[in-house]
């Protein structure tokens, strides 16, 4: 979903980035560096040596441009404070959009606008699923049990 929101409004910023699953990617990176240059890659002239380092320059950089930000998966409020900090390090306009499974870590940030998506229910999953795998709302016959197999297990 978040995707599919950045994906269409992405043209109207500045400055857009889409980090993808932070959770397994500070597992890889504890620093967040490797995320830091991703996030600032279009601008980046020197290198970021220290998480510290790549905040400063987050900082300096993005203050005055209008920014979309997507953080996907976010599991640790460090991630939230190295990555997206405080309003202030961004311009006016800039949309941060976080996903998260915990939402103690953005009432922890400070975060007060938040949105929970629903659970589908069993016939919006089937639809959702078919979509996507069959390109149309339903699987063919021999593919129905085998989608809700899947769409059990994925949960």
């Amino acid at each position: 979903l978040a995707k599919l929101v950045y994906d269409r409004i992405f043209h109207h910023f500045e400055v857009h980035c889409f980090l993808e699953n932070v959770r397994e990617a500070s597992k890889a990176d504890p620093t967040l560096i490797r995320l830091q240059k991703t996030l600032l890659s279009p601008m980046l002239k020197e290198k970021i040596l220290t998480q510290q380092w790549g905040i400063n320059y987050t900082k300096r950089c993005l203050w005055n441009k209008k920014v979309l930000l997507v953080l996907d998966d976010v599991d640790h409020i460090n991630q939230l404070q190295v990555l997206a900090g405080n309003e202030d390090w961004f311009g006016m306009g800039s949309i941060i959009l976080i996903t998260t499974r915990n939402e103690r870590l953005l009432v922890e940030h400070g975060i007060t606008l938040c949105h929970s998506v629903k659970v589908l229910n069993d016939d919006e999953a089937l639809a959702l699923f078919s979509l996507h795998a069959f390109k149309k709302n339903l699987p063919d016959d021999g593919f129905l049990e085998l989608s809700k197999y899947f769409i059990n297990y994925a949960g």
